[in-house]
């Protein structure tokens, strides 16, 4: 069926269609992908994200070197090295001084309130020793925190940090003050720098990003603990960091760090939880580790300890996630000062026009090409290169591309594609079929649709039925019982031929066309036409014993004629209709002794060809002697039903009809 003509324009027209409705789906995902207002729809941060966390599940880099966390862990925590959490500041105090030689610290830990002096202490207080021993190191950044409206309005004055927002700074995501209420005083004022440690997740609880700098509602610029130490270690100005954000993209170290439109930057983890190199803060109290191991690099003090730690669960699914602030603050300072981030993906014109082109190369091949070609070329395409696309970029280019739109654009044209074309032949079938052949044949003829043919000779048998007198009873019943009546013949009829795996090849007014052997193979096809043509006589019986209790209807009868020969099938007519049928003079015999039978007064006669093929206990038939019909030079031998009794038969009742009986 793959290659008959008469399908060729409905099959253009469907992949016209097809063709266009790929590249709406393509342009709408695009579109949708690229407005602002729906760029975070479900679907693409699902797709988007799964992508990220799969390509840092496997591409890892290595930890730096420079980078170490002395981890307040739970060795550090047990009764016999401090009563209880939080430490006292003169703990603090003493670790900071362990660390001498750090290039620089980070206290990733919150100093929110004064701690009181013991009473009967001499000397200066916990706050003071802390203060001081900040102030000697000369290199501590201390993290800023949340707090509530009523403490920041209590102590908004105490110390001014962050800077005036410099000329040319980027558009900075914007906070309420009290998110960055610094340490107590004098804490805060011996420290080198102060950052807020706080950070948002994405939708799923996953922490991917991280906004570098904020504007405070005040119209400050406020780093960041990982912006702060990087600016202190690189020795840039914090107003100095905040303009160079105008060009879109964050620059410490050798380390180009890329922002969204949200002023946001991607983290470059270097691994799961435990990757970058770890001391026990404990242990460096107790004199355990050696100064040398802080020298030249930057030192990070936070929590680790079960329960203790905020948990911020970064992108690695196969190691679990979680991941302790303090770790995901290393892996930021990482990130500024070496491996760079990302680039994200934002609404570039070029990805956009690369997912609109991959969207309409993969619908243009899936409604092309064969039935199966063309929508294996396009999972090709689909698979080959959106697939991959986003791994290639994360680690070749790295970028992180707007992969949901990508994504989508290419598999959802696909999607709708592949079951359209795989089944189209077979719904052109069914379209065409399902109303004129039996559910068993219809179903071979979509199992196997080369068995349509495409305009071919062969051997079929062909049965012509019409009601005898229909033009009177038609001009002398009321139309609506005649129509009624009609179709309660033709159900009938067609019920006959189907049960015998009849095609149906069309009504004629009250007249009947059907045809066996007309696709695939039926051996016994004249002894299917027959049966089915005693079936219709047996339930034309029963028909009429039903109307003749009805006093609106008329018994009726008919005149059934079979032949058996050579007949062109195929699908014939316009684009707007097609017709599968038989042609040829076959079907002009097999009309012309359905006309036969007014003049023999018989409902049934058969063609020496369809009698010469039926067994006795199918039928047994007598032959009527010969006949010659309009249109053809040689008689036709006719055979009847045995157990028929002809009715009286006339000239006029043949309609006209040329016959010779011999």
């Amino acid at each position: 069926m793959a290659g008959d003509p008469t399908l060729s324009l409905r099959r253009e027209e469907i992949r016209q269609r097809g063709i266009r409705a790929a590249a709406a789906v393509a342009l709408l995902i695009v579109a949708l992908r690229y407005i602002p207002l729906t760029a975070d729809l479900l679907p693409f941060t699902l797709i988007e994200n799964l992508a990220y966390d799969l390509a840092c599940d496997h591409s890892q880099p290595a930890a730096p070197v420079d980078i170490l966390i002395v981890a307040i862990d739970d060795t550090s925590l047990q009764p016999q090295h401090e009563e209880r959490w939080p430490w006292s500041r003169r703990t603090h105090a003493e670790l900071i001084r362990r660390l001498k030689g750090a290039r620089a610290i980070a206290l990733d830990v919150i100093l929110a309130e004064p701690e009181a002096t013991a009473p009967g202490t001499a000397g200066e207080g916990p706050d003071a020793e802390l203060a001081r021993a900040i102030g000697e190191a000369g290199n501590v950044v201390l993290p800023a925190h949340r707090a509530v409206k009523m403490e920041y309005q209590r102590r908004r004055a105490e110390v001014a940090w962050g800077c005036p927002r410099p000329q040319g700074t980027a558009a900075l995501p914007v906070v309420q003050m009290e998110n960055l209420l610094p340490p107590v005083s004098p804490i805060a004022e011996a420290a080198a720098a102060i950052g807020y440690v706080d950070i948002a997740p994405d939708s799923d609880g996953i922490f991917r990003r991280v906004e570098p700098l904020r504007q405070g509602s005040d119209g400050r610029v406020y780093p960041h603990v990982a912006t702060a130490v990087a600016a202190l270690v690189t020795g840039r100005e914090l107003p100095q960091v905040a303009a160079a954000t105008g060009a879109g993209a964050l620059g410490l170290g050798g380390a180009e760090c890329p922002l969204d439109e949200h002023g946001r930057m991607l983290i470059s983890y270097c691994g799961p939880a435990g990757t970058i190199e770890r001391v026990s803060a404990w242990e460096v109290l107790e004199g355990r580790v050696g100064p040398e191991r802080f020298e030249g690099r930057i030192v990070i003090v936070g929590a680790t300890a079960s329960g203790l730690y905020d948990n911020r669960p970064s992108p690695y699914r196969s190691a679990g996630r979680e991941c302790p602030g303090v770790e995901t603050n290393a892996n930021i300072l990482n990130t500024l000062l070496h491996s760079g981030a990302r680039k994200p993906a934002g609404r570039s014109l070029a990805w956009a026009l690369f997912a609109l082109a991959l969207g309409l190369a993969v619908g243009w091949l899936a409604w092309s090409g064969g039935e199966i070609l063309g929508p294996l070329l396009a999972t090709v395409l689909a698979l080959g290169v959106a697939l991959p696309s986003f791994f290639l970029a994360f680690t070749f280019m790295r970028s992180v591309i707007p992969y949901g739109g990508i994504l989508l654009a290419a598999l959802i044209p696909l999607a709708i594609a592949i079951p359209e074309r795989l089944g189209r032949d077979k719904r052109l079938i069914r379209g065409q079929f399902a109303a004129y052949v039996s559910p068993e044949v219809l179903q071979q003829l979509t199992d196997e649709p080369e068995l349509v043919a495409r305009g071919v000779r062969r051997e079929v048998t062909l049965l012509f039925a019409d009601v005898r007198g229909s033009t009177a009873l038609s001009e002398h019943t009321e139309p609506q019982v005649w129509v009624a009546q009609l179709n309660e013949y033709l159900a009938q009829m067609s019920e006959a031929i189907f049960e015998h795996d009849g095609y149906l090849d069309k009504f004629m007014g009250d007249g009947i066309m059907a045809a066996w052997n007309a696709f695939g193979t039926q051996p016994e096809h004249a002894i299917m036409a027959m049966k089915a043509a005693q079936e219709m006589l047996r339930r034309l019986e029963v028909l009429n014993r039903y109307w003749e209790r009805h006093p609106q209807r008329t018994p009726l009868r008919i005149g059934i004629g079979l032949h058996c020969g050579e007949a062109i099938v195929g699908n014939v007519g316009s684009e707007q209709r097609m017709q599968y049928t038989a042609i040829g003079d076959t079907v002009n015999t097999a009309s012309r002794l359905e006309g036969l039978t007014k003049l023999h007064g018989r409902q049934l006669l058969a063609s020496e060809t369809v009698a010469a093929r039926i067994p006795p206990e199918i039928a047994r038939l007598v032959a009527l002697g010969e006949g010659q019909v309009r249109g053809r030079e040689a008689t036709v031998r006719i055979f009847g039903l045995a157990d028929e009794e002809p009715v009286e038969a006339s000239e006029q009742a043949a309609g006209g009809e040329a016959v010779r009986v011999v």
